[in-house]
């Protein structure tokens, strides 16, 4: 899975790991978060954000696409109007500027 960028969540290894008790018939195994922290210790295993579109995207489609679009849709805003920001973290701000009017 490692090398496939495949991401593994804690809810996944736990329940891959109640299917090997079962089928061990090991019926003290609980799952806990104790245990899949041990786990993940033993084995590497490390909580990273990676970006679904990381691996999907020819590196030299993405030079020219910055070069050749986004140069002539940025031209027309002011550098204050451009923003990089997560869709998260973007989102976040809107709802903090809407509460703070409220008020």
């Amino acid at each position: 899975m490692r090398d496939k960028n495949v991401p593994i969540s804690g809810p996944f290894i736990i329940e891959k790991g109640l299917k090997f008790a079962k089928a061990l018939k090991y019926d003290e195994f609980q799952g806990s978060n104790g245990w899949l922290e041990k786990f993940k210790r033993r084995h590497g295993i490390m909580a990273k954000v990676i970006s679904g579109e990381n691996k999907d995207v020819d590196d030299n489609d993405s030079e020219n696409w910055i070069t050749e679009t986004l140069s002539k849709i940025l031209k027309d805003y002011k550098p204050e109007n451009i923003f990089n920001a997560d869709e998260d973290c973007f989102i976040f701000s809107m709802f903090a500027l809407s509460s703070s009017k409220r008020h």
